[in-house]
């Protein structure tokens, strides 16, 4: 009987908490895999309690595997020991041989049973670890942050410094390299008119190439003409030293700059500064010595401004600086500008073989200039004083007029001064 009992106690006690300890790991395993993005937070957490639960699982078996040896080491002693055999307590001789000879069957039923629940636990150790790992493995991936590597995009041009953007956002110049994350992004690459789009799937850790032959773009050549007239025609003419052709030369194509016109015949010469704008004619008429004169020298001109130089009815110049080769002897030239209503005529005298120069100053005209509701006056970057200013003496031509107030900020005004006027120039700073 005291056999029997401690034979048959232990096997209930060991099986129920390892059930349920698997059951809960279970429950939470589906929980977590549940969420859509599970924190790191909770999956340290997790694995935390899955280690538990085995540990759990490995007292309890080892707690099994102590109480059925000693069960069975209590009816070893039971059998073997005669001093726990009291022939008061026994049943009769009949009973007691079939209680010797049931015991050892239920043991050995008992250690039956036992073993193969020790095989279903091992097992059931053995798949709690695997899918401890496997679940691990996979949470980590779904995390973000957890074993995602950007890709990395390289790109180059040709010409370089090309702009590039991705996804709206300007990223640098070329060449250059990128680490953008994995997904779907928007490349843009920018070069002068040229434009590239190129949509980007990039995986993790992948490596990506971009190369462009971009359009160079020339750059816009600015260009005007000039025309060329002589009286009398046919003097040979030529621009910054370079001959190109006979009088009259028209609309002969130049980019915009400052070029020196040099016409040349048998009865004289002249030279003039001649500044060709952006699509627009520049014409230049020359008058020179309808015979050739024994004794001839050269009329120079200067002046901060184009001139027309006459003399009589004959235009023999133009431009802010000339060169004209007169006879020698006294002259009497006009200097016109019609622009600044400026002329003036001036008496000279062409001494054989020498140049004549004329200077021209030019005279001081007066001006106004008011601001809304007042500002400081700067004229070409000198200080003038503070609006309204009334009746200030400059030169005439062409000013830069600067007005600043400290909380409105400044506004820039050109103006042209010429000589009658009134010559007025304002800022609104209200607007």
């Amino acid at each position: 009987m005291q056999s029997r009992a401690r034979a048959s106690g232990p096997q209930p006690s060991g099986s129920h908490p390892v059930g349920v300890d698997i059951r809960d790991s279970k429950e939470q395993a589906l929980n977590l895999t549940g969420h859509a993005q599970p924190t790191p937070s909770e999956v340290v957490g997790w694995l935390t309690l899955a280690r538990r639960r085995v540990d759990q699982m490995r007292r309890s078996l080892n707690n099994m595997m102590g109480h059925s040896g000693a069960a069975a080491a209590g009816s070893a002693v039971a059998e073997t020991d005669p001093l726990l055999a009291f022939a008061s307590e026994t049943q009769p001789v009949e009973a007691s041989v079939n209680t010797v000879a049931v015991a050892p069957v239920a043991a050995s039923r008992t250690r039956s049973g036992l073993g193969r629940a020790l095989l279903v636990l091992m097992a059931i150790v053995a798949v709690a670890g695997l899918g401890t790992l496997a679940f691990n493995e996979l949470q980590l991936t779904r995390i973000p942050g957890f074993g995602v590597k950007d890709a990395r995009v390289t790109i180059e041009t040709r010409p370089p410094a090309a702009q590039v953007l991705i996804d709206g956002e300007p990223r640098g110049v070329t060449p250059i390299a990128l680490l953008l994350k994995p997904g779907a992004h928007t490349m843009v690459v920018r070069s002068g008119q040229d434009e590239r789009v190129v949509p980007l799937s990039l995986t993790a850790g992948a490596e990506v190439a971009q190369y462009f032959e971009m359009k160079v773009t020339p750059p816009a050549i600015v260009a005007g003409r000039i025309s060329i007239v002589t009286d009398p025609p046919g003097a040979r003419v030529s621009i910054d030293g370079r001959p190109v052709g006979l009088s009259p030369v028209t609309a002969l194509e130049l980019t915009a700059a400052q070029y020196k016109v040099t016409v040349t015949s048998e009865t004289g010469s002249a030279e003039r500064t001649v500044t060709v704008e952006p699509g627009a004619v520049a014409s230049v008429v020359f008058s020179l010595p309808k015979v050739q004169a024994p004794f001839a020298g050269w009329l120079a001109v200067s002046a901060p401004f184009d001139l027309q130089i006459t003399e009589g009815t004959d235009v023999i110049g133009s431009g802010g600086a000339s060169k004209i080769m007169l006879a020698a002897g006294r002259h009497d030239v006009i200097l016109t500008n019609r622009t600044l209503e400026y002329q003036e005529t001036r008496k000279i005298e062409i001494t054989p073989g020498k140049v004549t120069t004329v200077r021209v100053d030019p005279p001081r005209a007066m001006l106004s200039a008011n601001a809304r509701p007042w500002a400081d006056v700067f004229v070409d970057g000198a200080s003038v004083g503070q609006t309204p200013i009334s009746n200030l003496a400059v030169a005439i031509g062409t000013h830069q007029v600067l007005f600043r107030h400290p909380q409105l900020g400044e506004r820039r005004e050109s103006v042209v001064v010429n000589v009658k006027g009134p010559n007025r120039v304002a800022a609104d700073f209200s607007k």
